[in-house]
């Protein structure tokens, strides 16, 4: 008697249908995986190894940070018997600042640099009857090594007294006399250039546990920031502006306190291009499981395709996809990173659709489209943009477990139609034997 073989069942029919590119996606995870980690590392050492020593050059040959102190001020009656000088206050001080973002680049780091004009204006009033001898001193924004100051002028009353004024080591300073019961105007303007942060200094030392705590009268510093992007932070133990207006492409910080008797400095941290780029390597470091995602959706995209060219289109599916990270990660070295985050992913994106249009059919490039926007696109936006990532990657995977519940719904159909279009069996009936 010739024993049948039984049919195979249909989780095996499944297995061999899809082994060759179960297989290949196995090769190519491990692959990529390799690929992406030592290129996160390079890159990672190399951005480490730019903002240690990098930094020093751009300093250099661009500027430090800027930090503008607070001037102060002396005075003694022309009359009186002593020649000591008793600390004054300014009746006023009025702050007006440009600072323009012109970030500086070496290699794949951007360094956050500026051009600022300051233009303050500080009243002081004397209170005496007669003549009083004043002597008005206003530091340097930066250490001298680094000092970059043009445009530099100092007036009394909207005069320039060159005779009266003398430049130190620490800063400017200016003596002379103030008629009696005259409030004087002495207005200082420059224009120079910063790196990483531009403050503004109230308390008379720099050092936290030093600073003296100085009485500031009828205190306003409007500053306007042009050509930066990004969130913009502020100096720990700074005081944060009562103002922030976004208007024409700039923005408006204003500071201002009728009177303050406070330690606490002002001023803002620009947004380091170092970000982007450590950014870039997380979401690198990460990449294996976006591709794990991103290749259930490249199976269901390729299920019309027969399974040997299943296997070779997703091998290549699966490079275009790796290429991604690098192309960003370097364009950022010439672009902006939108501009690089962006041109990256057309490239790449445009590759796999435009594969998908060629070999395979309409509607799997469709589908791959939709991988390349739920598994490429929204993780790089998420972690580009940290403000937004939880945001982003929620609506990203609501957007996708909608497409993939449609397909399901699709696949679950076509199975429940082909079961009942199979014959069923006989039922036998078993007669219960009558009592006798």
């Amino acid at each position: 008697m010739q024993k049948t073989s039984e049919p195979p069942s249909h989780l095996q029919s499944v297995f061999r249908e899809y082994r060759p590119a179960l297989l290949a996606l196995s090769l190519a995870a491990v692959g990529l995986s390799l690929g992406w980690k030592l290129f996160a590392q390079r890159t990672a050492a190399r951005t480490s190894h730019a903002e240690t020593s990098g930094v020093e050059d751009v300093t250099r040959i661009w500027g430090g940070p800027l930090e503008q102190p607070q001037p102060v001020i002396a005075w003694r009656r022309t009359d009186a018997a002593t020649v000591e000088l008793v600390p004054g206050e300014l009746s006023s001080s009025t702050i007006d600042v440009e600072l323009d973002g012109r970030y500086r680049r070496r290699g794949l780091t951007e360094f956050p640099g500026y051009e600022v004009k300051l233009d303050a204006k500080y009243a002081f009033e004397n209170p005496a009857n007669v003549p009083s001898f004043v002597m008005f001193q206003i530091g340097l924004p930066v250490e001298r090594k680094a000092l970059m100051l043009t445009e530099l002028e100092l007036q009394i009353d909207g005069k320039s007294d060159p005779d009266n004024t003398r430049y130190t080591r620490e800063g400017i300073e200016w003596s002379g006399s103030i008629p009696a019961q005259h409030t004087a105007t002495i207005q200082v303007g420059y224009r120079a250039r910063g790196l990483g942060r531009f403050g503004y200094a109230l308390s008379r030392s720099k050092s936290s546990e030093e600073a003296s705590v100085v009485p500031v009268n009828k205190f306003q510093l409007a500053m306007r920031v042009r050509n930066v992007e990004g969130e913009l932070d502020y100096p720990v133990g700074s005081m944060t502006p009562a103002l922030v207006e976004e208007t024409g492409g700039s923005r408006l910080l204003v500071w201002k306190v009728d009177r303050l008797l406070s330690s606490f400095d002002v001023g803002l941290v620009l947004p380091s291009g170092a970000n982007v780029t450590s950014a870039l390597v997380r979401l690198t470091h990460n990449a294996p499981w976006f591709f794990a995602l991103y290749s259930l959706g490249l199976m269901y995209a390729l299920t019309a395709v027969r399974r040997h060219a299943r296997a070779l289109h997703l091998l290549a599916l699966s490079g275009s996809y790796f290429l991604y990270f690098p192309l960003a990660t370097y364009l950022t070295a010439y672009a902006s990173w939108p501009v690089a985050s962006l041109g990256a992913l057309f490239a790449t994106s445009g590759l796999a659709i435009f594969h998908a249009l060629r070999f395979i059919g309409r509607v799997a490039a469709i589908r791959i489209a939709a991988c390349q926007l739920f598994f490429l696109a929204a993780p790089a936006m998420g972690y580009l943009l940290p403000a937004h990532t939880g945001l982003i990657l929620i609506v990203a995977g609501l957007s996708a477990l909608a497409v993939a519940m449609q397909a399901i719904g699709r696949v679950a159909s076509k199975l429940d139609e082909s079961q009942d279009d199979e014959p069923r069996g006989a039922t036998s009936v078993v007669e219960s034997p009558s009592r006798s």
